[in-house]
C-alpha cells in the first residue's frame, strides 16, 4: 500500500487540453502498471485525475457498463483517445492557442518570452512527427499571423533575418524551426536580467530626509463613503470593485463587452462614466497591454494576458475579493520609510564568514554561507572551485529538490575550514560537492538596517555586518556540519515577527522584516521543471524522450547530423580492450532497472529474468517426484545428512524464504526444482541444499530459459589487493525476494511442516535460490541497488565499499584508522538494514572496531597455537588464512597422504591456494614435477614410476614449512595515504623451466624514507616445445606488463611512476627497437608490451639482483623465507633507485646473428641498357652529338682491340682528331637508334619482307631497308621529327649562315636526309633562332604615354621649366696677326612646360660657374621656378661628374627654393617638349646665319638668340582663326609681354576691361590667354599622332636588342630599365 500510494502520488491532473493528453496518458499508464490495479480501481483513479470535461465522459461510460468494469475501462480509453489523442484535435488546439495569443507591445518582454515558450512547445510537437498539419507553419501564410502579433520593430528584424535566410538557401522560405529560434533568442535578450535592471528608472525619493538615522513610520487609514461611480462599483456584479478590474468582464469577447457598455450607456473609452460618449470623452486613458491612448486595458482586443498563477475558484463577483461592508471602503497601506530595498523584504539564515583551506589561513576569503538544515550534504558553487583552483574529476549524483530528482555532475573537495568573522570559532568542513543550483538571492541576507526596524532585535544590530558587495554566496552547509547549526542564543519576539539566532558564525535573522504585514507577498521560485538540458521552465516536460544511460563528461554544442557524421567512428577510449556486456547482459540490466522494486516490508523484489522470446516450460512434477524419491532413499541411508538436511529446510521455512504453494489454475505454467545437498570441504557439518535448476525435462530446464546476467562480481585478486592497502582491516558476510507471479517456477516437494513422517506437499521459494544461473547476478545487482538507495543518507563511501570491496557476499576492506572503520561499517550496516539485508560477522585486527559492535554481529574465530607458544586468532579471508593478531597471512597444508597417481599428485599441487602468487617459487616446482611425472602416463589412477616417488615426497613434505611463513598483510608499515610518492616496480625473468614476474610497491614517506612491500607474483611453466631463452625472457616481460595493468586497474592508488626490470639485454633491445623487423612471435609480444608501457620505463638489472629469478628457477618453502622474494632487491629500498644500467634506449645485441630478427636480403640488379635516342636530348647541337658518339665508338674499339691507334687504351679522354670513318659510323648509329625508336613496326615489317601498314607515314615514300636503315630512293635516309631532326635542322641552318627556310631546307635535302614535316620544323627553328631575330628583328613600340601633370597646369610662365644645352658655335673673340682667335659658345634653352614659351641664355663654357650664371640670369628675368627638368645626357650628368657641378648647383637651387629632376637613362623621349623647341631654334638660327653670312661674335650670337627667342614665342599654339572678330593669336608672347611676378587676383575680368586702366588691361589679356589656352590648345594634345596601340611592356630581366647605332655591338643583350611615361 505504501508503494501504491507513493506511485499514485506522482500523478498530475489532466487539464482537458488535447496537446497535453499523450503526456498525461503515458504518466498515468506507467504509474498504474506497477501497482496492478483492478479495472474498477483504475476507473476510480482515472476519474479523479481527469479534467472536468473528460471526467464527465468517463462517468457516463461507466454508468452504461456498470456490470462490466473491464469493458467500461476499454471504452473509456477509446473515448479519451478519440476526443483528445487524434492529431487533428491536437493541431486545432495548438492553432487556437496561437490565434488567441494577444498582440505583444514593445515593452512587454515577458509576453514575448511566453510566445517563445509556446512556439517551442509547438516545435517539439512538430518534430515528434505525429502532427502533420503543423507543417503548414513552414509556409509564409502559416507564420504571417504570428508575425502580426509582434511589435513593429521585431517584425522588421524578422523580415531582415528571413530575407537573409532566403538568400543563403536558394530562395527557400525560412522554416518554422528557424522562426521559433529567432523569437526565443529575441526573448532571451530582452529578458536578460543583467540588462533588464539597467533599464529600470530609479524611483523618486520619498522625502529629503530619507537617509536620516531615525526611521519614520506613518500609517494612514482612509474611510470614504460609498460611491456609485463605475470606478468604485462594478455594474456587472453590483459589487465594490471597479469595472476596469473586473476579470469576468475582461474575459468576455470584445463584442459582448461593447454590447454591455452600450446597454448601460457607459463610455467605450474610459469605461467609468455614463454621462458622455466615447467621442466626447476627455479622460486620459492608456492601455497597459499595447500602450494605446484610444482605449483602456479592459477594452483591449483579444483575451486577457496569461499569468502563471493558479486560477482562483469561480465567484459571482468577477473574481475579486468581496468586501463585507457595502457602505464603507477601508484601505490600509504601509508607508514605512526604511530605505531602498526594504519593502516586502524577507531574511534567511545567511551569514558572512571566512573560508580557507586547512593549513592555509593566509588564503582566507570572505563569503556568504547559507545554513540549510534540510540538506543532508554541504554544497559549493562552481565559483568556489575556481577561486581556490581545485582540480578533480567530476562525478554524477542525484539532486533532490521540490521539483523532483535531477541527475547532475560536479566535483568534490575536502579539507576546508570556516571561521567566524571575528576569528573566534573555527569549524572544519566535510566534503563539499559542486552544485550550480545554490540560491543566489542576496536580498535575503540580514543587514543592520533591516534589524533596526524591529524593536525586539535592535540590540543585535551592531553584531550584524553590513552587506559586503565583494563577498559572494559560495557555500550551503547541510546537516553534515552540525556544529554550524547549533543555536547558542535566540531572540523570538512577537508571534509573526522575525526571530534571531546566534550561531558560531554570528547572528542570523529569519522572517519577514517589513512592518505592517500589508505588502503583497512576492514568491521567488527558483525552479519548477528542469528539462534535460538544465533549463527551468513552467511547462510540463515531454515524456517522449530517449533516456541515455551514459552521461557525457562535457556539454558540446549540438551540430547538424551531416556535420557530425563519421566523426566518432575512430575514437578510442581506455576501456576498448576490456570485456563488455553481451546483448543478453544488457537486457538483464534493463529488466532489473525497470522491474526491481522494494515491497512494503522494505525487501527488494526481483523477477526471474526470462529470455525473450522463450520456450514454454512443461510441467515436470513427475521428474521432481522421481528425484525426491531418490533423495529420501539417500537420507534414510545417511542419518547424519538427514539431520543436517531437515535443519536446513527448517531454517528456510522459519525465515520465510519458502511458503506452501497455492493450487495451480488450469493451464498455468509452472516448474518444479529437484533438490540435493552438498557439503563444503572446510565446513563438514554444514549442508547446503541446492535447487537443481539445470535438471532437464523434455529437453529443457529452467536455466535454459533464464538470462544468466553479467558478471557483476569483483575479481578475487582485486579484492585481496585492495584489502592490503591500509592498516585497519575488516571482514564481513550478508536474500532477495522473487516477484509473486514468478514463484510458481520455483516449486519443490517436501514434507508438510518439515516433518518426515507427514505427507509430501508442494512448496515454492519466495527468494532467488542457490542453483539458478541467474541468482549470482540478481544478488549482486540487488546488493548494489540497496546500497545506492541509502547513499543519500549514509554517504557515497558506503556505495564504494559495497561495489568495490565485496566478493560475492564477503566484504574485505582496509582503512587508515579504527574510527573511520567503525563509522563506515555502522553507516553501511544501517543503509543495508533498510533493505532487510543484515551485514554481520565482522572481523578486524583492531580491538576497538570489534568492541564497537555487538557479539552477534561479530564472526567466531578459530584459535590455533603457533610454534612460539602464543595463542593467535586466524580467519579465512577468501581462501587465505589471516592471522588477525599478527595481521599476517599464513598457509596450512593438509597432511593427508594421497596416492602416488596422476590424480593424487594433481590434487596435492592444487591444494595450495595462492591467488596473489606469494608462493609462486614453491608452487612452480610442484607443477614442474607434475608435468615430469605424468609425461609418460596418461591414465589418472595408474601408479606413477617408483624411481621418481622420492623426489615427489621430498617436495610434498617441504610444504609443511609453509606453516612458519608469515607474510604481512599490509604493503607498508606506514599508511599509504601519507606517502609523498608511490612507485610500482616489476621484475621479470625466465629459464628453460619457467617464467616469472613479481611486483613491489615502493612508498616514499614524508621523511624521505623508502618502504617496499610485496604486491603479487606469478610463475608459469615454459612450454614443452622448448622455445629459445630470448623468447622466454620476452614472455616474462609480457607477463610483467600484464601484471602492471592488473595492479593499476584493481588498486585504487595513483602511482607516480611505473618501472620494469629485466636481466635480458636482448629483450630490452627488442622493446626499444624502432627499425628492425621481427618474426610474428616476437613482434606480437613487443607490440603488447608497448601498449602497456614505454621503452623509457624499462631498465636493466643484474641476474643476482633480480627477485623474479626465484620464480623462474623455483625455491623450496624453507628457502623462500630467506630469499629476496618478499623484500625485493636492495637498490629499490633507496629513495632514488640505483640500477646497474641507467634507463634509456637499448641497442639490439648482435642483430646479424639473432634468429628472431628478420634478415635484410639486398639484391642488386645490373640492367644493361643499350644506347637509346632519349639520351640524345642532352645535346644541343648535332656536331657535339656526333663527336660524342664518335668518341664512344673509339673507346669501344680500344676495349675490344679493333682500334688501329694503339695509344688509345681503356677509358680515357682522347685528344686525337676523329677520322671521317668514325664520323660516318657515328651518324649511322644515330640514325639507326632514332629509326628504332620511332619506326619499330616499319623496321620489323621491312626486315620480314612484309609491306608496311597503310597508316604509316612512310607508306607514300616507298621505303626500303638498306644496311638496317630505312631509305628512300637509295641513299635518302629517313628520320622522324624528334630531337635528332631538330639537331640536324639547326646544323644545316648554321651551315647556310642563317638564311631563310628555302635555303635551309635545300641544304638538308642535299645532304641526303628526308625529314617528315621538314618545312614546319625549319620554320620553327628559324623563328626561335636568336641570330635571325637580331638580323631581322623590328623595334618595339608602345602606346604613347599620358602627358605629365606639369604640362596641364594653369600657372605663371616658367613655373615648371625644362632645359637643355645645345650648340656649340665658334665665334671670333679678337683679331691677331695670323688671323682671328676663336672660341666656342653654347646655349641653354629654358622651356615653359605649360605655356610652351622659351628663354635662351648663351654660356661660354660648360663649367659650373657658367651654368649658375645662366640660371641666375634666367631667374632674374623670368622669376623663380618650382621645378627644373632635364635629361641625363652628357650635357649635365657627365659634366656634373667631371666638373663637380653637383654640390654647387644643389646648394644654389636649394637657396632659390627650386628642385631639379632628371629623366631616367636612355629615355630621351621624356624630354620631347624641350627637344622639339631646340630643333625649332636650330632651324631658325641656321636660316638666319645662312641669310646673313656674318662672322659670329659674342654680341652677334646673343642678338641672334634673342631674335630666335622672340620668333619661337610668337608662334601660334593653335591654328590661326579666319574669324575677323578674333584678332588675337594665341601665342606664348601674348602672356610673356604682360607678365606679372604676383599671382593674378581671384576675380574675373571681361573684354571691356581692355579699354580701362592699364593694369586691368594686362590682367584681361592674361585671362584671355589662359581661357583660350584651355579651350583651344589643350584639346589639340588629346589625340595620339603615333604609337596608338598597346603592346606588352618590356620587363626587368627581359632580353632586348638595342638599335642604337653608336653601340659597338648592335646585337648586345641588355636589361630593360623601368621607364616611366614620356614628357
Amino acid at each position: 500500500m505504501a508503494r501504491r500510494d507513493l506511485i499514485i502520488s506522482g500523478l498530475y491532473q489532466f487539464d482537458d487540453r488535447p496537446e497535453n493528453y499523450r503526456a498525461w496518458c503515458s504518466s498515468f499508464t506507467s504509474a498504474t502498471a506497477e501497482v496492478q490495479l483492478t479495472p474498477i480501481q483504475e476507473l476510480d483513479l482515472m476519474t479523479k485525475w481527469l479534467g472536468r470535461e473528460s471526467s464527465d465522459q468517463v462517468k457516463r461510460i461507466r454508468s452504461v457498463y456498470v456490470n462490466n468494469p473491464t469493458l467500461a475501462l476499454q471504452k473509456a480509453w477509446e473515448k479519451l483517445n478519440e476526443c483528445y489523442a487524434a492529431s487533428e484535435i491536437i493541431e486545432r488546439s495548438l492553432f487556437q492557442r496561437l490565434d488567441s495569443f494577444p498582440k505583444i507591445t514593445v515593452k512587454d518582454h515577458v509576453k514575448l518570452h511566453e510566445l517563445g515558450d509556446l512556439l517551442q512547445e509547438i516545435q517539439g510537437a512538430k518534430e515528434d512527427g505525429h502532427l502533420p498539419g503543423l507543417l503548414y507553419l513552414d509556409t509564409s501564410r502559416g507564420i504571417s499571423p504570428i508575425v502580426d502579433k509582434l511589435p513593429y520593430g521585431l517584425q522588421e528584424r524578422w523580415i531582415s533575418h528571413g530575407s537573409q535566410y532566403k538568400e543563403n538557401n536558394q530562395g527557400c522560405f525560412p522554416p518554422f524551426e528557424y522562426f521559433c529560434e529567432f523569437i526565443c533568442k529575441e526573448a532571451k535578450k530582452r529578458n536578460d536580467p543583467s540588462f533588464h535592471q539597467q533599464n529600470l528608472k530609479p524611483e523618486k525619493p520619498f522625502a529629503k530626509n530619507l537617509n536620516s538615522s531615525k526611521p519614520i513610520t506613518v500609517h494612514k487609514t482612509n474611510i470614504s463613503p460609498p460611491n456609485k461611480d463605475f470606478n468604485r462599483n462594478c455594474p456587472l456584479h453590483n459589487k465594490p470593485h471597479p469595472l476596469k478590474r473586473c476579470r469576468t468582464f475582461r474575459n468576455k469577447p470584445l463584442d459582448e463587452r461593447k454590447a454591455f457598455l452600450k446597454e448601460k450607456g457607459i463610455c467605450f473609452r474610459c469605461c467609468s462614466s455614463d454621462t458622455h460618449l466615447a467621442k466626447e470623452c476627455k479622460s486620459s486613458v492608456k492601455c497597459s497591454e499595447c500602450d494605446s491612448t484610444s482605449h483602456d486595458a479592459v477594452m483591449h482586443p483579444g483575451p486577457p494576458p496569461q499569468t502563471n498563477k493558479a486560477p482562483p475558484p469561480a465567484q459571482e463577483n468577477g473574481g475579486e475579493r468581496e468586501n463585507s461592508h457595502d457602505t464603507v471602503d477601508v484601505t490600509t497601506s504601509c508607508t514605512d520609510v526604511c530605505g531602498p530595498g526594504q519593502w516586502g523584504r524577507s531574511c534567511s539564515k545567511i551569514c558572512l564568514a571566512w573560508v580557507y583551506p586547512k593549513g592555509y589561513k593566509d588564503r582566507a576569503v570572505k563569503a556568504y554561507v547559507i545554513l540549510d538544515d534540510q540538506s543532508n550534504r554541504s554544497l559549493a558553487k562552481p565559483e568556489f572551485f575556481e577561486l581556490f583552483d581545485i582540480k578533480s574529476e567530476p562525478f554524477s549524483y542525484n539532486l533532490r529538490t521540490c521539483s523532483g530528482v535531477v541527475e547532475t555532475w560536479g566535483k568534490i573537495t575536502e579539507g576546508f575550514h570556516i571561521e567566524s568573522l571575528d576569528r573566534s570559532v573555527v569549524i572544519p568542513l566535510p566534503s563539499l560537492i559542486e552544485c550550480q543550483d545554490i540560491p543566489n538571492n542576496r536580498s535575503e541576507i540580514p543587514t543592520p538596517s533591516a534589524v533596526l526596524h524591529q524593536p525586539h532585535l535592535r540590540t543585535i544590530a551592531k553584531y550584524i555586518p553590513e552587506l559586503d558587495p565583494k563577498a559572494e554566496i559560495l557555500l550551503l552547509l547541510g546537516r553534515d556540519v552540525l556544529q554550524a547549526h547549533k543555536v547558542r542564543q535566540r531572540i523570538n519576539g512577537p508571534h509573526n515577527a522575525p526571530f534571531a539566532q546566534r550561531l558560531d558564525q554570528g547572528w542570523v535573522v529569519v522572517g519577514e522584516v517589513c512592518l505592517g504585514n500589508v505588502h503583497r507577498p512576492t514568491v521567488s521560485t527558483l525552479k519548477t521543471v528542469v528539462l534535460e538540458n538544465g533549463r527551468p521552465t513552467v511547462f510540463k516536460p515531454c515524456n517522449s524522450l530517449l533516456q541515455l544511460k551514459e552521461m557525457p563528461h562535457t556539454n558540446r554544442p549540438g551540430k547538424a547530423p551531416e556535420q557530425t557524421l563519421g566523426q566518432t567512428v575512430f575514437n578510442r577510449t581506455d576501456n576498448d580492450n576490456k570485456p563488455a556486456h553481451s546483448i543478453q547482459d544488457t537486457l538483464f540490466l534493463k529488466m532489473m532497472d525497470n522491474a526491481m522494486y522494494r515491497d512494503v516490508d522494505n525487501s527488494w523484489v526481483a523477477p526471474l529474468p526470462f529470455k525473450e522470446p522463450r520456450q514454454q516450460l512443461p510441467n515436470n512434477r513427475q521428474q521432481a517426484a522421481t528425484r525426491f524419491s531418490s533423495l529420501k532413499r539417500t537420507l534414510n541411508r545417511k542419518p547424519e545428512m538427514r539431520e543436517h538436511y531437515v535443519a536446513f529446510m527448517e531454517k528456510i521455512l522459519s525465515d520465510g524464504h519458502a511458503e506452501v504453494a497455492p493450487p495451480l489454475e488450469k493451464g498455468e505454467e509452472c516448474w518444479y526444482l529437484p533438490t540435493f545437498g552438498v557439503y563444503h570441504p572446510q565446513k563438514p557439518n554444514q549442508i547446503r541444499v541446492v535447487f537443481d535448476s539445470s535438471a532437464q525435462y523434455l529437453g529443457v530446464s529452467l536455466n535454459n530459459v533464464l538470462l544468466t546476467g553479467p558478471d557483476l562480481n569483483n575479481t578475487l585478486v582485486g579484492v585481496l589487493l585492495r584489502f592490503r592497502t591500509e592498516s585497519v582491516a575488516i571482514q564481513m558476510f550478508h536474500c532477495f525476494m522473487v516477484r509473486e507471479d514468478h514463484r510458481n517456477f520455483l516449486r519443490f516437494l517436501w514434507h508438510r511442516d518439515n516433518d518426515l513422517n507427514k505427507d509430501v506437499i508442494e512448496y515454492r521459494m519466495k527468494v532467488h535460490v542457490f542453483g539458478n544461473s541467474t541468482s549470482p547476478a540478481v544478488a549482486i545487482y540487488g546488493l548494489h541497488k540497496a546500497i545506492r538507495a541509502g547513499s543519500k543518507d549514509y554517504g557515497a563511501d558506503t556505495v564504494k565499499f559495497v561495489e568495490r570491496h565485496f566478493y560475492v557476499d564477503d566484504g574485505l576492506i582496509s582503512v587508515p584508522s579504527p574510527a573511520e572503520a567503525i563509522d563506515l561499517l555502522q553507516r553501511t550496516q544501517a543503509s543495508l538494514a533498510e533493505s532487510n539485508l543484515r551485514l554481520h560477522k565482522f572481523v578486524s585486527n583492531s580491538q576497538a572496531v570489534m568492541q564497537a559492535f555487538c557479539p552477534e554481529d561479530c564472526a567466531p574465530v578459530i584459535k590455533n597455537l603457533d610454534l612460539s607458544g602464543e595463542e593467535t586468532q586466524s580467519q579465512r579471508s577468501l581462501g587465505l588464512i589471516w592471522e588477525i593478531t599478527r595481521d599476517t597471512f599464513t598457509y596450512s597444508v593438509a597432511t593427508s597422504n594421497k596416492p602416488f597417481t596422476r590424480c593424487g599428485v594433481l590434487s596435492s599441487v592444487n591444494s595450495v591456494f595462492d591467488p596473489l602468487g606469494l608462493l609462486a617459487p614453491v608452487t612452480i616446482q610442484g607443477r614442474a614435477l607434475l608435468r615430469e611425472l605424468t609425461s609418460e602416463c596418461s591414465d589418472w589412477d595408474v601408479p606413477l614410476p617408483e624411481d621418481k616417488q622420492s623426489r615427489w615426497e621430498t617436495w610434498r613434505n617441504s610444504l609443511q614449512d609453509l606453516r612458519e611463513l608469515h607474510v604481512p598483510r599490509t604493503y607498508t608499515p606506514t599508511s599509504l595515504s601519507r606517502a609523498k610518492r608511490k612507485e610500482l616496480c616489476l621484475f621479470s625473468d625466465a629459464s628453460t623451466k619457467a617464467i616469472g614476474a613479481v611486483a613491489y610497491l615502493k612508498a616514499i614517506q614524508t621523511d624521505g624514507k623508502a618502504e617496499v612491500g610485496f604486491i603479487m607474483g606469478k610463475a608459469k611453466l615454459a612450454p614443452l616445445s622448448e622455445p629459445t631463452i630470448p623468447r622466454l625472457e620476452l614472455c616474462a616481460a609480457l607477463l610483467a606488463a600484464e601484471m602492471a595493468d592488473l595492479i593499476q586497474d584493481e588498486l585504487d592508488l595513483d602511482f607516480d611512476a611505473v618501472h620494469f626490470y629485466t636481466d635480458s639485454k636482448v629483450v630490452l633491445g627488442y622493446i626499444c627497437n624502432e627499425s628492425k623487423r621481427f618474426y610474428t612471435y616476437v613482434h606480437n609480444r613487443v607490440q603488447r608490451i608497448r601498449q602497456s608501457s614505454k621503452p623509457e620505463q624499462w631498465h636493466y638489472v643484474r641476474t643476482e639482483e633480480n627477485p623474479a629469478d626465484h620464480a623462474s628457477r623455483s625455491l623450496s618453502a624453507f628457502q623462500l623465507k630467506k630469499s629476496t622474494w618478499f623484500t625485493g632487491p636492495p637498490f629499490i629500498h633507496h629513495p632514488a633507485a640505483e640500477t646497474t644500467q641507467l634507463s634509456g634506449m637499448f641497442d639490439l645485441i648482435e642483430p646479424d646473428k639473432d634468429s628472431e630478427i628478420r634478415p635484410e636480403v639486398k639484391t642488386y640488379v645490373t640492367h644493361l641498357q643499350v644506347l637509346i635516342c632519349k639520351r640524345f636530348e642532352h645535346f644541343s647541337t648535332f656536331k657535339s652529338l656526333v663527336r660524342a658518339i664518335a668518341n664512344l665508338i673509339r673507346i669501344a674499339k680500344s676495349f675490344n682491340g679493333t682500334n688501329p691507334n694503339k695509344k688509345c687504351k681503356g677509358w680515357h679522354k682522347c685528344h686525337l682528331p676523329q677520322t671521317p670513318e668514325e664520323i660516318a659510323q657515328a651518324k649511322t648509329v644515330i640514325f639507326k637508334e632514332t629509326q628504332k625508336a620511332y619506326f619499330e613496326k616499319e623496321l620489323s615489317a621491312l626486315d620480314a619482307g612484309k609491306p608496311i601498314s597503310k597508316q604509316s607515314p612512310l607508306k607514300k615514300l616507298s621505303p626500303v631497308l638498306q644496311d638496317s636503315l630505312i631509305s628512300v630512293g637509295g641513299r635518302l635516309k629517313h628520320a622522324e621529327i624528334d630531337h635528332i631532326s631538330l639537331l640536324l635542322t639547326r646544323h644545316y641552318h648554321e651551315l647556310t649562315r642563317h638564311q631563310g627556310r628555302h635555303l635551309t631546307e635545300g641544304a638538308i635535302r642535299a645532304a641526303g636526309l628526308w625529314l617528315l614535316g621538314g618545312k614546319k620544323l625549319v620554320n620553327s627553328v628559324i623563328h626561335k633562332c636568336l641570330t635571325c631575330r637580331k638580323l631581322r628583328g623590328k623595334q618595339e613600340q608602345q602606346l604613347m604615354a599620358d602627358l605629365p601633370p606639369e604640362r596641364l597646369k594653369t600657372c605663371p610662365p616658367f613655373t615648371y621649366v625644362g632645359l637643355d644645352v645645345f650648340g656649340s658655335w665658334s665665334i671670333t673673340t679678337r683679331r691677331t696677326r695670323d688671323g682671328v682667335a676663336e672660341s666656342k659658345r653654347w646655349a641653354i634653352m629654358f622651356t615653359c612646360m605649360s605655356s610652351r614659351a622659351v628663354h635662351i641664355e648663351v654660356i661660354e663654357s660648360l663649367d659650373t660657374s657658367s651654368c649658375i650664371n645662366a640660371l641666375r640670369r634666367f631667374f632674374a628675368l623670368r622669376g623663380p621656378a618650382k621645378q627644373l627638368l632635364s635629361d641625363r645626357g652628357t650635357n649635365f650628368i657627365s659634366t656634373s661628374k667631371e666638373l663637380g657641378m653637383d654640390k654647387s648647383l644643389q646648394q644654389y637651387l636649394t637657396i632659390q627654393g627650386c628642385s631639379w629632376e632628371f629623366n631616367p637613362p636612355h629615355a630621351s623621349h621624356m624630354g620631347g617638349s624641350w627637344e622639339r623647341m631646340i630643333g625649332v631654334a636650330r632651324r631658325i638660327l641656321d636660316s638666319m646665319l645662312l641669310q646673313n653670312k656674318v662672322q659670329l661674335t659674342h654680341d652677334v650670337l646673343c642678338t641672334l638668340m634673342a631674335e630666335v627667342t622672340a620668333i619661337i614665342n610668337a608662334r601660334p599654339l593653335v591654328p590661326v582663326s579666319s574669324d575677323p572678330e578674333n584678332t588675337f593669336v594665341l601665342s606664348p608672347s601674348m602672356l610673356l609681354t604682360q607678365k606679372s611676378c604676383l599671382l593674378p587676383p581671384p576675380r574675373d575680368f571681361s573684354d571691356k576691361d581692355l579699354y580701362n586702366k592699364q593694369w586691368r588691361r594686362v590682367q584681361a589679356l592674361s585671362n584671355q590667354f589662359w581661357t583660350r589656352w584651355r579651350r583651344e590648345y589643350l584639346p589639340t594634345l588629346q589625340q595620339r599622332q603615333k604609337w596608338t596601340g598597346s603592346r606588352r611592356n618590356l620587363r626587368t630581366s627581359f632580353p632586348r636588342l638595342s638599335s642604337d647605332q653608336g653601340l659597338e655591338d648592335a646585337g648586345a643583350t641588355q636589361q630593360a630599365p623601368n621607364v616611366p611615361g614620356s614628357k
